[in-house]
């Protein structure tokens, strides 16, 4: 009467996408997804719960939801991306029936029913003779939608939104990437925030080292996939009309450790887009001291003069404070034949009770 599903990433690797996605469509059954999953169901369908994973303002939602749940069906899900919170999130006496890629040996959750094989055959053979019945009579999901929606979204009269901020980056840079677009992020409060913030319409439509957490990545994965997706769709390295516009969202210390990458652009000639989140600080390092009543420490660096870097290395660089001087930068970058890099002034300690 209260199922769930959850999905991970490797509903991606075993190309289940499609079966994981009619699925739920099908039985009417509401889906909660890692970062790494987040697409599998686009995110503005009334069943999609969003991405889960790091932010523990969205876990004061999406947990008790979980525990609620009177059948819990895990498809591909790796719990390897999740904060502490999800460590047996369900209450004991919950079924759960888990489809895994390898046996479940971390032991951070645990299942009645887990079949170690391909996640898509196995709902496959669920769905078998399985009817839709009516769920979540009381429309507890929905709620949760809305709620979700509204601290997320990233208009000024919000929760997340503000007049300029991190929020505001993500918000205008969504509206202005084109739907199949690809973004990729680094680690970093930036990218808890963006996680929860940015839909996805398409599974791999947002490109981030989860788990691992590697800072750094966000710029080498962007350029990689640029160059792949030219490369598959016109024959050569030369742009095709169809190829997904891609942006990078960075912080300005992560984007310290790449710098030499803006020569590797420029010499493939990639119209990648740049964002880097301007605070001089290790934010979510910074925050946790202050939570943690521990002095600052280590957390603080100087400024770099990213745009003139940018320029001197054949891009398009601009310093960004406001949401009308982001929106007037990013219009026509994602046809350029080299990178823009846009520098956004956001202050310190923004992050304060965004996710």
């Amino acid at each position: 009467q209260r199922p769930l599903i959850i999905a991970g990433v490797d509903v991606l690797n075993q190309n289940a996408v499609c079966v994981v996605k009619e699925f739920v469509r099908d039985f009417g059954i509401p889906l909660i997804t890692t970062y790494k999953a987040k697409g599998v169901l686009p995110e503005d369908d009334p069943l999609a719960l969003g991405g889960a994973g790091l932010s523990p303002l969205a876990d004061q939602y999406l947990l008790p939801l979980v525990r609620e749940s009177d059948l819990i069906i895990l498809a591909g899900y790796d719990p390897i991306e999740m904060r502490s919170g999800w460590r047996d999130p369900w209450d004991d006496g919950t079924r759960v029936i888990e489809f895994c890629a390898v046996p479940n040996t971390h032991y951070m959750h645990q299942a009645d029913l887990s079949f170690v094989g391909h996640v898509g055959e196995g709902l496959k053979t669920l769905r078998k003779e399985a009817s839709a019945n009516p769920v979540w009579k009381n429309g507890e999901p929905e709620k949760v939608r809305r709620d979700l929606k509204s601290i997320f979204s990233g208009t000024v009269t919000s929760g997340a939104g503000e007049e300029w901020g991190p929020g505001a980056v993500v918000d205008v840079v969504r509206k202005a990437l084109p739907r199949n677009g690809v973004a990729t992020v680094d680690s970093g409060a930036h990218r808890i925030l963006l996680s929860q913030m940015w839909e996805c319409y398409e599974a791999r439509s947002l490109l981030q080292s989860s788990g691992l957490c590697t800072m750094g990545c966000a710029v080498p994965l962007a350029m990689g996939f640029r160059l792949a997706a030219q490369s598959g769709m016109s024959g050569a390295n030369r742009p095709a009309p169809d190829v997904p516009a891609v942006v990078a969202f960075v912080g300005d210390a992560g984007m310290e450790m790449v710098l030499g990458e803006l020569a590797t652009l420029r010499d493939l000639k990639l119209p990648v887009v740049i964002v880097v989140f301007i605070d001089e600080s290790l934010a979510l390092i910074e925050l946790k001291q202050r939570k943690s009543k521990l002095q600052n420490l280590g957390v603080d660096f100087g400024a770099t003069d990213f745009p003139a870097v940018a320029r001197a290395l054949g891009g398009i660089g601009h310093w960004i404070s406001s949401r009308n001087e982001l929106q007037v930068a990013l219009d026509g970058a994602f046809e350029r034949e080299t990178f823009t890099l846009l520098a956004c002034i956001i202050g310190e300690k923004v992050y304060d009770k965004r996710f």
